[in-house]
């Protein structure tokens, strides 16, 4: 009972401190004021703060089940156990390894996953909305398809498509332990690669979009029918396998952490396919600005806006090489680095 104890109060001490950093700190209040209803039934409205409590409710609850068949020591009791020795003993020794990982990994949950649960909730809501409206409009399918195209099934498969994301994602942050088969076998260890795989994610991305702007379109227009159409079905497939890929981590879905080796779907050609696909999308949403520039001999903006790009998918390389460099010592990752050598660039295998 004493074991139980220890696991389940120590892990709601930090539940409930992240919930009041979120709840209270400037930056996040923004998130937690948004309130989302359905188009199909406006009088229910939902408020992400109201979420965000729910998550944390259940885990009270749920943590109870969980920890009554948890035989090893919870991340956040390793953590306060840590924290004890370092105040009160008078003799300092060193972290060990497994307070080291556990340190990193609360770090990492604390980080993302209330951004998820954030996220996560607009999607849900984002994607009812836009197939209760392609549904509801799909006579123009035959009548006007291009006003079909661009109102109504673009955005529907695009908001699905990050739906599907985000949601191993948060699941994943915030569902941990031997039953999941899931345990955090190690996190990223040092600073720069935590700074280089931050800059993409609120709020160093405001640091991030400043620095570098930012000239990508999600759904960028053409002038040209066929194009218009050909290219943004072309970022629909980047993002698809985009979100494909993190579908097939399934379990182990998560930044700066090594849960276990994937190498299934996409990760079967490449071993980075979700940071090539999200680039390729990039680019092609550049696309329009390129030809406005090339047109109108507008050498400034073009070279604005590819040099902007440009460091991006720089960012997004070193998140590769971040994860090559954390991954490279786990034997299970040699082999697979074996059995895929391309990184970026997929290869298909002769029969």
């Amino acid at each position: 009972m004493t074991h139980f104890l220890k696991n389940y109060f120590s892990t709601l001490l930090f539940i409930v401190i992240i919930y009041i950093f979120y709840s209270t700190h400037s930056h996040y209040v923004n998130y937690l004021s948004g309130v989302y209803s359905f188009h199909f039934y406006p009088q229910f409205q939902l408020n992400i703060k109201e979420v965000f409590l729910f998550v944390v409710k259940l885990y009270f609850v749920a943590l109870i089940p969980f920890y009554i068949f948890q035989e090893e020591k919870s991340k956040a009791r390793i953590i306060l156990s840590y924290l004890s020795r370092k105040i009160f003993q008078k003799k300092s020794s060193p972290i060990q390894a497994n307070e080291k990982t556990a340190i990193l990994a609360w770090i990492v949950k604390w980080f993302f996953a209330p951004l998820m649960i954030f996220w996560l909730t607009g999607h849900i809501f984002n994607m009812t909305n836009n197939i209760y409206l392609t549904s509801e409009n799909l006579s123009l399918f035959s009548k006007d398809f291009l006003i079909f195209f661009n109102q109504y099934f673009f955005h529907m498969a695009f908001s699905a498509i990050l739906f599907f994301d985000v949601l191993f994602f948060t699941l994943w942050y915030l569902l941990e332990g031997s039953l999941f088969k899931n345990k955090i076998k190690s996190v990223e260890p040092t600073v720069l690669w935590w700074f280089v795989a931050l800059a993409a994610y609120p709020p160093i991305n405001n640091a991030t979009n400043t620095l570098l702007w930012w000239y990508s379109n999600d759904f960028p227009q053409f002038g040209n029918f066929y194009l218009h159409i050909f290219f943004n079905i072309l970022i629909l497939i980047s993002m698809g396998i985009y979100s494909r890929a993190s579908i097939s981590l399934w379990l182990k879905a998560s930044n700066l952490t090594n849960r276990w080796i994937i190498r299934s779907g996409p990760y079967k050609y490449l071993r980075h396919p979700a940071y090539v696909c999200k680039n390729l999308a990039w680019w092609i949403g550049w696309l329009p600005i390129l030809i406005s520039a090339f047109l109108q001999f507008d050498i400034k903006t073009f070279l604005y806006a590819f040099i902007s790009l440009s460091w991006w998918s720089v960012i997004y390389y070193l998140r590769a090489k971040t994860e090559e460099n954390h991954l490279s010592s786990d034997p299970d990752y040699i082999e697979y680095k074996k059995q895929v050598p391309n990184m970026l660039i997929p290869r298909w295998k002769r029969k």
